[in-house]
């Protein structure tokens, strides 16, 4: 299948393709779940939209250079109504002000220079994959684009009774690792000649908080194991050799739930 901007989240593409938030969207590490992993794929499943999401796809479309095409296709990014009625949301007006934080700063735009959105197919761990490089200086270094609440926070790990940071709790370790590989195989170079990924952070807070984090060779060799150490189990439910595994939380499966059992109260679980 030849993938490019229009195709790309497309539920073909999808089925064909693994891609790093399809891998993460399998592992209950990442808060994923299998049976709603594969009720996406097959399209018995469609995430309600986050405004988070379309506050990042604002941001991205900016490094892009298709902001206003964004806004044109995107009518519900302006009110409807009252005295603000033709004008942007408010959070997106902030979405402005976190962009203007990055483009006064040289090194977050030395950082994000180079292609924009480049699509790279490749085939790691016996299957084909897929990955978008927000910035991409060949040869050089990649760099992908992050919006968020804030740097600093902190989140709980339920599986593994720990606190991560924002990095480690969305996989986004495990994301650049896997771009590194991709890219390094694309470009045909020697394994673990990897390109450093880095990282451009822009956060939602008053006034926007930013960050430039790069990513060294022992993460990007862990993190390639870590997905080693799960794609078989992967691959076998995608492929539909095993059944998947439902979670029992996640908003499919509380769409689906149906109660088989009573608990006794001892059975919930603070942590």
């Amino acid at each position: 299948m030849e993938l490019n901007k229009s195709n790309y989240f497309s539920q073909e593409a999808n089925r064909h393709y693994m891609s790093v938030s399809q891998f993460k969207s399998f592992l209950p590490s990442y808060g994923g779940c299998e049976a709603q992993a594969m009720a996406t794929i097959n399209g018995e499943y469609v995430r309600p939209p986050v405004t988070a999401f379309m506050e990042g796809h604002y941001v991205h479309a900016w490094n892009e250079g298709t902001l206003d095409e964004f806004k044109a296709d995107n009518p519900d990014l302006y009110a409807s109504t009252g005295k603000t009625a033709g004008q942007l949301k408010a959070n997106f007006k902030h979405c402005n002000k976190m962009i203007e934080v990055l483009e006064n700063d040289p090194l977050v735009m030395k950082a994000l220079a180079g292609e924009k959105e480049v699509i790279m197919t490749v085939v790691m761990f016996g299957i084909p994959w897929k990955v978008m490089l927000d910035s991409y200086q060949t040869g050089v270094l990649f760099s992908d684009l992050k919006a968020l609440k804030e740097i600093d926070g902190k989140f709980w790990n339920r599986e593994a009774q720990v606190y991560e940071n924002f990095l480690e709790h969305y996989g986004y370790i495990l994301q650049m690792s896997v771009y590194a590989e991709a890219e390094r195989l694309k470009k045909g170079r020697k394994e673990g000649d990897w390109l450093l990924p880095h990282m451009v952070v822009v956060t939602k807070q008053d006034p926007p908080d930013h960050e430039i984090i790069y990513f060294d060779y022992d993460a990007i060799a862990a993190h390639l194991r870590i997905v080693g150490n799960h794609i078989e189990r992967v691959k076998a439910v995608k492929s539909g050799k095993v059944e998947p595994v439902a979670c029992g939380k996640c908003d499919y499966c509380r769409s689906v739930k149906k109660i088989t059992r009573i608990k006794h109260f001892q059975e919930l679980s603070l942590y």
